[in-house]
């Protein structure tokens, strides 16, 4: 999935008078959370595809009320940069900007990226670059995929447990888990009861706050503390929000909403 190099031979773009805005959830006290929207966000800037294309959070800076109502094309397309479709997808970022909506504009709400049927493939290409670049076979991984979860909500996530049924259903790992970071089955125990595999774990998680850069890093390293050398390794893959395919998904969540 790759979005098309803008170039003038390639005709009128699909949506240059429309605006595009990516909302996130941020993070007031590390402002460098959303790095990874904001360089998806350059790249599909960079193909012209729309006349505007702004990023706005909901926490932190800058904040999307403000960033919506700056915006001056007459049709905007909201595509939450969120994992799964809940509370900020369906109540928080339509109560935000309903509000500000003026009737000469017309604004249409897209699928959360998290909702596209490609994230089972993108966790996938992540297990099998590392298992081509260390020349693992993909059979040998227990795959665990981490997500934020939420402990006033437990079970209500829908799209992490989709797409690891996906992956796994392809057969080309050992076993397919998920665990969460607020609510059980938590990583900790995800992990210690693994320990006779090696385990690839993929962060299923959108910015770089604290639980992508601090808190399941030291979960990791806990494990493998615990482990040592007596058992197999514990491999952190990263944050999957990182991907440089999300602009081709984001901009696919765009047509998805038009076409509805």
């Amino acid at each position: 999935m790759r979005l098309p190099h803008s170039r003038a031979d390639q005709g009128t773009p699909m949506f240059a008078r429309d605006a595009l805005l990516l909302i996130s959830h941020g993070s007031a006290s590390l402002p460098d959370a959303s790095r990874p929207l904001m360089a998806h966000a350059d790249v599909i800037r960079r193909s012209r595809q729309f006349a505007e294309v702004k990023v706005g959070l909901l926490d932190g800076e800058p904040n999307a009320a403000p960033v919506f109502a700056a915006l001056t094309a007459p049709v905007v397309h909201v595509v939450p940069f969120f994992f799964d479709d809940g509370y900020f997808t369906r109540i928080a970022i339509p109560n935000l900007l309903l509000s500000l909506i003026s009737k000469s504009r017309v604004v249409r709400f897209c699928p959360p990226v998290g909702a596209h049927d490609g994230m089972a493939m993108l966790l996938e290409a992540r297990l099998l670059r590392h298992c081509e670049l260390f020349g693992t076979d993909p059979k040998s991984l227990s795959v665990l995929l981490v997500g934020h979860g939420s402990a006033k909500g437990p079970g209500r996530a829908r799209a992490l447990p989709r797409h690891a049924a996906t992956l796994e259903a392809g057969g080309r790992f050992g076993r397919v888990r998920i665990a969460w970071l607020e609510e059980p089955p938590f990583v900790p125990e995800a992990l210690s009861s693994t320990r006779g595999h090696v385990v690839a774990v993929i962060g299923y998680l959108a910015n770089e706050g604290f639980h992508a850069t601090e808190h399941l890093p030291a979960m990791i390293a806990a494990e493998r503390a615990e482990r040592g050398t007596n058992w197999p390794p514990v491999l952190d893959l990263g944050s999957i929000g990182t991907d440089e395919a999300f602009p081709s998904m984001i901009l696919d969540q765009v047509k998805v909403a038009r076409a509805a």
